[in-house]
């Protein structure tokens, strides 16, 4: 392969690659703005030059193609001289209002300029004022004044949904971002582009003003709105959700994420909440109890049950909680199933029709689909899209493990706090058979909540003398044994026999 100098260092690139490409590949930093490796270059910021030896002017590394034996430096004189002239030309107009922008903390101008920027401005003539506050959608708000003209969010609408809702109006320093469909967004994806915008120029209506970022401790995990897992990073605040972006993963959901699941997490903070294990008394009434204490009276009231010993649980359950499931079914003489919403909204990229976020690894474990009225003696409820009220009445349950407490039937004797989605750690098959780990966010949902897998195993322990309750790294170890896993790669740090690490 031809092979390019980057700060003295021999590269390999594929013919046709750019000066940024093969830098990123091999851990050079290059600043940009415009720059998306997803999207078409476009080279209009200019952040991204940088120098070729021999050559009079520096050049623009988005667009500047690999020559054979080219030497190009990213940090000389030149370059960073070109950087910074760049970085004044931007700042020109751009108006200072850091400390009440949701950019701030991780903001790329903020960042360049500390870096590359003058202490004070040369400028002697007012700053160009433009539109603030321009609904986009309904889940957007644009400020044109601190737009930098990058053309990230035109281009995904043109290039990646294809749906061509923004186009560039005006010239020089009027020049902004306007919407070219009556003000609303045909596409799923549209949050996207809030993420691309390296500014404040975009900002989400749902996380607008929440909280600054160096408050919020974030979490890689997974979106368990349909069954495509995708990558995402969870915020969370003082046991709040806060917000959620999308990680890159270019085997599952590439950079992105749709819509509704980034905005599906309303019953993560929901008022209404089980936080505490919670007994009937003798007069049917709710008494907060320990778990240690939930735990006995749970075993009491499933050696009671005449009417089922099946165990439900929601198509969000993780591997380790189907298997303790499957267990604690057994010791009572029934089966494990589950039940998961279906849709028909699937489309070509990222949603598909199925909404169990693991449906796909409960039915390798060879659980049920139950799709009407069952008894059971067991639920595990977190979105009620999945286990719906017609369910869970109907399976006359005496034993419970939900999030919010308004999904507890009327039968139930013994309700345990099952944590959303966002605060449990576990894994999931994704609707392509690709195992991967959710992790339990810090900073959401109530805290020192049970984790369901292990108070299973200690119903089950209660009901069969003979079982040992399993950790984590047993119970993976024993759905690794499964036949329809043998083939099935786990994320790295998930060994048999071992507790689970934090995975990839």
């Amino acid at each position: 392969m031809p092979t390019i100098k980057i700060n003295g260092r021999d590269l390999e690139y594929e013919p046709g690659e750019t000066v940024i490409q093969v830098a990123h590949r091999n851990g050079i930093d290059v600043a940009h703005y415009c720059y998306h490796p997803s999207m078409s270059p476009e080279g209009n910021c200019r952040i991204c030059m940088v120098e070729v030896e021999g050559w009079p002017k520096p050049v623009v590394s988005c667009k500047q193609l690999c020559g054979e034996n080219m030497a190009v430096q990213t940090e000389s004189e030149l370059a960073q001289s070109a950087r910074a002239g760049t970085m004044e030309m931007l700042l020109v107009n751009h108006p200072l209002d850091c400390p009440i922008c949701d950019q701030a903390g991780e903001c790329h101008l903020q960042e360049y300029s500390y870096e590359l920027g003058h202490g004070e401005s040369r400028s002697t003539t007012p700053k160009t004022h433009l539109p603030k506050n321009v609904p986009f959608g309904e889940e957007i708000v644009y400020d044109a004044e601190r737009c930098i003209k990058c053309t990230l969010c035109v281009r995904f609408c043109n290039e990646i949904t294809k749906t061509g809702e923004l186009a560039m109006a005006n010239r020089s320093d009027n020049e902004q971002v306007v919407m070219t469909s009556k003000g609303e967004f045909t596409t799923n994806y549209s949050m996207n582009i809030v993420d691309l915008c390296p500014v404040g120029a975009l900002t989400s209506r749902d996380f607008r003003f929440k909280s600054r970022l160096w408050f919020m401790d974030f979490t890689p995990s997974l979106c368990t709105g349909c069954a495509r897992g995708c990558n995402v990073t969870i915020g969370g605040r003082g046991g709040r959700f806060m917000r959620m972006e999308p990680r890159e993963n270019q085997d599952v959901n590439q950079w992105w994420m749709c819509d509704p699941g980034r905005l599906g997490y309303g019953h993560v903070n929901s008022e209404t909440r089980l936080a505490t294990p919670a007994v009937r008394d003798a007069n049917g009434q709710w008494q907060p109890a320990t778990f240690e204490q939930a735990i006995v009276a749970a075993s009491a009231a499933l050696k009671d049950a005449r009417e089922s010993h099946d165990v439900l649980l929601d198509g969000g359950a993780t591997l380790e909680e189907l298997e303790a499931a499957r267990a604690l079914a057994s010791a009572m003489g029934g089966q494990a199933r589950f039940a998961a919403a279906t849709g028909d909204d699937a489309d070509e990229f990222l949603i598909v029709n199925e909404k169990g976020a693991n449906a796909k690894g409960a039915e390798m474990l060879g659980l049920e689909r139950q799709a009407d009225a069952a008894p059971a003696a067991v639920l595990v409820v977190e979105r009620d899209g999945n286990v719906p009220a017609a369910l869970r009445d109907g399976a006359g349950a005496v034993v419970a493990f939900v999030t919010d407490a308004t999904n507890v039937p009327d039968s139930v004797r013994v309700a345990f706090p099952y944590g959303s989605w966002a605060e449990r750690s576990g894994l999931l098959v994704n609707v392509d058979g690709r195992v991967q780990e959710l992790r339990a966010a810090r900073q959401v949902g109530p805290g020192n909540l049970s984790p369901a897998f292990a108070l299973m195993e200690e119903l089950t322990g209660e009901l069969d003398g003979n079982h040992v309750p399993r950790d984590r790294g047993e119970l993976v170890a024993a759905v690794k044994n499964e036949k329809a896993f043998a083939e099935v790669a786990f994320p790295a740090g998930v060994a048999a026999g071992q507790t689970v690490g934090a995975g990839s």
